[in-house]
């Protein structure tokens, strides 16, 4: 099972520092063989969800004091968990796409 790796990459603020949208990315990296045979294969998604946060509701946080796995938050659970789902199973099948186009590693000589 991959571990995919949840990221914020922006927040864009108004004057109030409420956010008014998180860029987010998932991403995850595989690794196969050793040494010269290893092999790097990547899957990423990125997007961007509006989110207006309501400073009267119970549990606001200021945006100075947000955290990264806060935001992270907001967006999986704006997203939703099925959303979640298939976008982590996106990422995995870009990597096992990529590892079946590239093939074993072979020269004829050795």
């Amino acid at each position: 099972i991959m571990a995919i790796t949840w990221d914020i990459k922006e927040l864009k603020t108004d004057a109030n520092n409420g956010v008014n949208y998180v860029l987010y990315f998932a991403w995850d990296e595989e690794v196969t063989g050793e040494g010269l045979e290893s092999r790097s294969y990547h899957g990423y998604y990125d997007a961007f969800i509006e989110y207006t946060p309501d400073p009267s509701a119970e549990g606001y946080t200021a945006f100075n004091d947000l955290t990264k796995d806060q935001v992270i938050g907001w967006v999986k659970a704006s997203l939703g968990s099925e959303q979640v789902a298939t976008i982590e199973a996106a990422i995995a099948t870009q990597i096992a796409d990529k590892q079946q186009l590239q093939g074993p590693i072979a020269l004829p000589w050795e």
